[in-house]
């Protein structure tokens, strides 16, 4: 696993939203398109800032931007600039949309859709790799109807991307848990351009999403040096939100 890269902590954030839906209002009318000039980086594939759906419905065309957007971010701007690309308001609706499935969820969860067909990819310690989970994802293919995905905690900590894998692998959850809670039989999905599917998305809790971990290997100061104390304005906002996420 590579060191991570230095962080510098910034605390001038927007301040947090309290739902996604406050967060698709606050970021309908702020987007823009970085230009590229010959001092600086080339544009991203796609428009930022990005914004949170109106209808709060995190869609494969929603991960795919948000996985375009990181992978520049990463490769062109510092740390400190990621609430450019992914603003605080959608930062929190996507953990809150997250949180709220995870919470549904018992500790101890089960596979049962499998079939002759399935694969089950499993992806242990990925520590902030943000790059090689994208591969992964490139490699194996995308959670569908037939290929599952188990991530067996250790997400962050060590590398220099643990909160943009983090979220990413928040969004797939959102993702695949959303239309699981759909009436399949409503919906003409030959008319839609998306994969509703079932459960496909496994996030289990490793040693490293501990209060302990993340404040002594670095995730905590990760996220400070991103986003600043505005988005974990206390010790015990910042205590509840982690509790909200792990369960």
């Amino acid at each position: 696993m590579s060191d991570s890269m230095p962080f510098e902590s910034t605390s001038d954030q927007e301040p947090a939203t309290n739902s996604p839906e406050e967060a698709a209002t606050a970021t309908a009318t702020s987007t823009t398109t970085i230009s590229s000039t010959p001092e600086g980086p080339p544009p991203p594939p796609i428009q930022i800032p990005l914004s949170w759906p109106s209808n709060s419905s995190v869609t494969l065309d929603w991960i795919k931007n948000l996985i375009s957007a990181f992978d520049w971010s990463s490769k062109n701007l510092p740390p400190s600039e990621l609430p450019s690309v992914l603003p605080v308001p959608v930062f929190d609706a996507l953990v809150l949309t997250a949180s709220e499935i995870l919470h549904r969820e018992p500790n101890c969860v089960r596979i049962d859709d499998c079939n002759e067909n399935s694969r089950v990819v499993v992806v242990g310690d990925i520590h902030g790799q943000l790059h090689d989970v994208m591969f992964l994802l490139q490699d194996a293919g995308f959670p569908c109807e037939d290929r599952f995905f188990v991530f067996n905690g250790d997400y962050v900590d060590r590398g220099a991307w643990g909160l943009e894998t983090f979220l990413l692998l928040l969004a797939w959850k959102s993702f695949s848990m959303l239309y699981s809670h759909t009436h399949r039989e409503s919906i003409d999905l030959d008319s839609l351009n998306k994969v509703f599917l079932p459960q496909r998305v496994f996030l289990l809790r490793g040693n490293h999403e501990s209060k302990y971990c993340t404040s002594v290997y670095g995730f905590e100061k990760e996220v400070l040096a991103k986003y600043g104390v505005k988005v974990c304005p206390s010790p015990h906002q910042r205590d509840q939100r982690e509790r909200k996420i792990r369960g």
